[in-house]
C-alpha cells in the first residue's frame, strides 16, 4: 500500500484508512478508503480498488482506472497488468502496452521493464530490440533487478548492442546483489567460464551456493558437480549428492545421472 503520493498526506481520511487496514479492521478502512477516492484522491482510488480486486469485485477496476487517469503511475501499471493478463475480460496487450507507457514514462520502473519484455517478445507491438533495451536500461538505472538482469541478457548475447561481458557482469551483479537468483546463476556460469575475468571456480562456487539456497536447479546441478570434482570447492560427495538429490527433485534429468556416477565413485574408492 503506497501512501507516500504527494495528494494524501493532508487526506485525513486515507490516513485514518491505512492505521485501520493494519490495525485489521478492514471493514471501516474500506469506509475510509471510499470516502477518500470518491473526494479524488488517486491514492485512496488505486488503493481502494487494489482491495475489491483482491476479493473479486466488480467494481475494483473502475478505481484503479479512475487513479490512472489521473497520472497515478502504480495504477497505470496496474492497469497494464490486468489488461495483459485478461483479469477482466479478454487479455489486450494494445491496451497493457499503453496503460505500461504511461506508467513507464512516469518513472515506474516495473512497467519500463515491462515496456521492454513486450518490445522484446513483440507483444501488442512491432518487435524492437533496441526498444526494448533503451526501456530495460531506463528500468535497471532506477533499480529494478529484473531490467537489471534483462539489460545483462542483452548485453551477454549481443541483442542491439555489441556483445560486452563486462557490462553483462556489471548488471548481473546489482541484480544478483538484490537477491535474483537467476542472476547470481549466470554470473557464476561466467566466472566458470572466464568471461567475467580469469577463470574462477571459487567465485562461480560461490554464486551458485546463493542461487542454489533459492532453489534454483541449476545452480544446485552445476555446484553439486563442483563438489564431485572438488573444483572451486573442497571434494565432498555427500554434499554434492544432497544438492545433485534436490536438482533431479526440480526437475534436471542430468543430476540422475550424476547421483549414479556418486555412487560407483564411491564403491571404487577405499
Amino acid at each position: 500500500m503506497n501512501s507516500d503520493y504527494r495528494d494524501c498526506r493532508n487526506d485525513s481520511r486515507f490516513v485514518d484508512a491505512v492505521r485501520m487496514y493494519r490495525e485489521g479492521d478492514i471493514d471501516t478502512a474500506l469506509l475510509l478508503f471510499r470516502k477518500s477516492a470518491e473526494s479524488g484522491n488517486p491514492v485512496a482510488q488505486y488503493t481502494l480498488g487494489s482491495i475489491l480486486l483482491n476479493r473479486g469485485d466488480a467494481s475494483a477496476v473502475k478505481w484503479i482506472r479512475t487513479a490512472a487517469e489521473q497520472g497515478y503511475p502504480e495504477a497505470q501499471f496496474q492497469m497494464g497488468n490486468i489488461s495483459y493478463l485478461g483479469t477482466v475480460g479478454r487479455p489486450s496487450p494494445e491496451t497493457a502496452l499503453q496503460y505500461y507507457r504511461m506508467a513507464a514514462e512516469n518513472g515506474n520502473a516495473k512497467a519500463q521493464n515491462q515496456l521492454g519484455l513486450m518490445y522484446l517478445n513483440g507483444e501488442g507491438t512491432k518487435k524492437s530490440d533496441a526498444e526494448a533495451f533503451a526501456w530495460f536500461e531506463r528500468s535497471a538505472r532506477n533499480g529494478y533487478a529484473g531490467a537489471q538482469f534483462n539489460l545483462a541478457s542483452m548485453y551477454e548475447l549481443g541483442q542491439s548492442v555489441p556483445v560486452s561481458y563486462p557490462d553483462a557482469v556489471k548488471w548481473y551483479t546489482k541484480a544478483a546483489e538484490q537477491g535474483l537468483a537467476e542472476a547470481q546463476f549466470c554470473l557464476g556460469v561466467l566466472h566458470y567460464l572466464g568471461k567475467a575475468g580469469p577463470q574462477d571456480s571459487s567465485a562461480a562456487a560461490e554464486w551458485y551456493a546463493k542461487a542454489a539456497k533459492q532453489d534454483h536447479h541449476d545452480a544446485l546441478y552445476n555446484l553439486g558437480l563442483l563438489y564431485v570434482d572438488g573444483d572451486g570447492v573442497e571434494k565432498d560427495y555427500d554434499k554434492a549428492e544432497q544438492l545433485l538429490r534436490r536438482a533431479a527433485e526440480l526437475g534436471v534429468t542430468d543430476a540422475e545421472e550424476a547421483l549414479k556416477m556418486i555412487t560407483r565413485i564411491k564403491e571404487t574408492e577405499p
